[in-house]
């Protein structure tokens, strides 16, 4: 329940006219493809060693969220729909946060046997972001390390016809460009954004990104006759509350945005409040002001746990972090990276003249992988 905390924090967050936060859980790092980007079987913690959190977790968590307003939570992994009570998971979190939350996923589509989108439907889940970086089933799995194409898309269509709101996440290469524009060119018939996603410095992405990074500037100049009479389709259309920019192109049913954390990254109304597997809450990625849940959920007290975590948010409106631009995203999605005590994560970095003027880039979304 809320602490006495609560009125004046949820006041001060609407003075402030910041995007209201919403919960982003990593419910796994387990994989059963292997990107070249992320390789996550090469995290030294993959499959998790600690406890997860339990679906009872989830619902409570959901339902202390809902106290605070808080109306979407975002699953991603890894892979979630690898986790035997992912039913479970989407349920406790749709009672908990209310009717009409939203409740997401992003998935590679490719379900596990005895798992279907109806399933997912039924349980609460109301939109879905698929990873999907090329069409060609054998470019797809050089990319992907398995996994069909084709397969996702049936799950796009089947999403589609039962009324979830869907997003396609491509991330760019230069080897693997028109894959991606023939992705992105899926919102020419369907009612879907697509989001084409710079590669970022870290991790295994780094012996990628030399030879394979290409700037939102570049590709927008390359796609200058889709995006020439394109339109601006505005975010709660979309389901989306990070900054960003979606341009409808003339006579498309979909959209394309950009997600552009290297070259023209900026965390100036960042919302998300990143909960691994273990339950360790991070509201931000460029201090550390994580808190651990479990705690909380023993002893009844997670509206003291979400004080503080509305409370760092609103600390970053004063603190010499927060002008907002930084270049790479730094990975949460793993329980024990490190995480220095009460220091900036990353060297900050000078605001770039073309950062500075937005000249480079349209509003670069953060959130909601």
């Amino acid at each position: 329940m809320p602490t006495a905390d609560h009125d004046a924090l949820a006041a001060a967050f609407a003075a402030a006219g910041r995007n209201h936060p919403y919960l982003a859980f990593t419910l796994n790092s387990l994989c059963n493809l292997d990107c070249v980007f992320c390789k996550p079987r090469c995290m030294p913690d993959y499959g998790h060693k600690d406890r997860p959190l339990t679906v009872s977790d989830y619902a409570a968590i959901a339902t202390e969220a809902r106290a605070w307003k808080i109306r979407k939570a975002h699953c991603s992994g890894g892979e979630p729909t690898l986790r035997a009570d992912i039913l479970d998971v989407i349920a406790g979190l749709a009672d908990g946060l209310g009717p009409d939350a939203a409740i997401g996923m992003t998935s590679h589509g490719n379900l596990r046997r005895g798992l279907s989108a109806e399933q997912l439907h039924q349980a609460g889940l109301t939109y879905l972001n698929l990873s999907l970086h090329s069409l060609d089933p054998a470019r797809s799995a050089a990319i992907m390390g398995g996994g069909d194409p084709r397969t996702t898309r049936s799950t796009l269509d089947t999403a589609l016809s039962l009324g979830l709101r869907v997003k396609i996440n491509c991330v760019l290469q230069r080897t693997y460009l028109d894959d991606a524009f023939a992705v992105a060119e899926l919102a020419r018939d369907l009612p879907v954004a697509v989001r084409l996603i710079e590669l970022q410095n870290i991790g295994p992405a780094q012996a990628l990104f030399d030879t394979e990074f290409i700037t939102e500037a570049d590709v927008r100049d390359r796609l200058h006759e889709w995006f020439a009479n394109a339109g601006e389709v505005p975010r709660d259309q979309l389901g989306v509350r990070s900054p960003g920019q979606y341009l409808r192109p003339d006579g498309w049913a979909g959209s394309i945005g950009f997600i552009s954390n290297s070259s023209c990254a900026t965390c100036s109304d960042a919302n998300r409040i990143k909960i691994t597997p273990t339950g360790v809450a991070r509201p931000c990625i460029l201090h550390n002001r994580d808190i651990s849940l479990k705690p909380h959920l023993a002893d009844g007290t997670l509206g003291d746990a979400f004080a503080h975590l509305f409370q760092a948010m609103l600390d970053r409106n004063t603190n010499d972090a927060w002008q907002g631009f930084h270049y790479v995203d730094y990975d949460l999605r793993w329980d024990r990276m490190e995480r220095p005590e009460g220091t900036p994560v990353l060297p900050l970095l000078p605001v770039l003249p073309t950062e500075a003027a937005g000249s480079s880039c349209a509003r670069a979304s953060t959130g909601e992988r």
